[in-house]
């Protein structure tokens, strides 16, 4: 993760309580009185029978001690803008990058993830407030640094399967298989390519003993699976 200091020159970080002020008089003890900055948004892409993520580029990958290639997977991200609703910045970068319109499905309530992996709930949030809120610890800072930033994750349902655009490699999962492919640490590109609930579409080859890893947005995802939070997303 980004540290806070190292974004401290970027405009583009938002209180989270000025970008969802539905939030300010929640009662969740995540969220009460603490300075919480909001540093990306992103979106669990998903259609009647599929869920979609994306690989990180090759230039984001990282070695492991015995040489392997560490490919992280995720949701589609971008960093928050002035714009209201946000989730708008974010539709906006996966129709541009994965040919394909999302719409917000408001689930009704939402989720906290908070930097000790507990899960506080959100009833009845609001349309535009995102599915999940995880929080992680600032590192370093100056003397403004808040107490947490946070991600936010949002539920966008399209009806078309994305197709990515230029170095994007996508990994579609099959609604029932969801906690099956969240259940391991990692799978190598070659086991992951023998599952019948997976589809991955690549630009260019992949080494197939390459390990797969969730970032941030699926480990959260994990998280939930695990503890069977997910009204509203496993059953959409």
């Amino acid at each position: 993760m980004t540290s806070y200091s190292a974004q401290q020159g970027n405009n583009t970080h938002v209180d989270l309580f000025e970008a969802y002020p539905e939030l300010k008089d929640n009662t969740c003890p995540a969220l009460g009185a603490r300075s919480i900055r909001l540093i990306s948004l992103s979106g669990i892409v998903n259609d009647t029978d599929r869920y979609y993520f994306e690989l990180s580029d090759q230039r984001n990958w990282g070695r492991l001690p015995d040489g392997k290639a560490a490919i992280g997977v995720g949701t589609p991200k971008v960093r928050p803008d002035q714009t209201q609703p946000h989730h708008h910045t974010l539709v906006r970068h996966i129709q541009r990058q994965w040919r394909t319109r999302t719409g917000l499905l408001p689930a009704g309530h939402g989720y906290v993830l908070d930097e000790t992996m507990q899960t506080h709930v959100l009833p009845d949030a609001g349309p535009h407030i995102p599915y999940l809120l995880v929080l992680t610890p600032p590192r370093l800072g100056g003397g403004e640094m808040p107490d947490a930033l946070a991600q936010a994750i949002y539920l966008l349902p399209t009806t078309r399967p994305p197709a990515a655009q230029n170095s994007t490699s996508l990994l579609s999962v099959s609604r029932d298989a969801l906690a099956e492919f969240l259940a391991p640490e990692s799978w190598s590109i070659d086991d992951l390519r023998r599952q019948p609930w997976a589809r991955l579409t690549t630009h260019g080859p992949l080494p197939g003993d390459a390990l797969l890893r969730p970032v941030l947005a699926l480990r959260a995802l994990r998280h939930l699976v695990n503890e069977q939070a997910l009204p509203g997303l496993l059953d959409v």
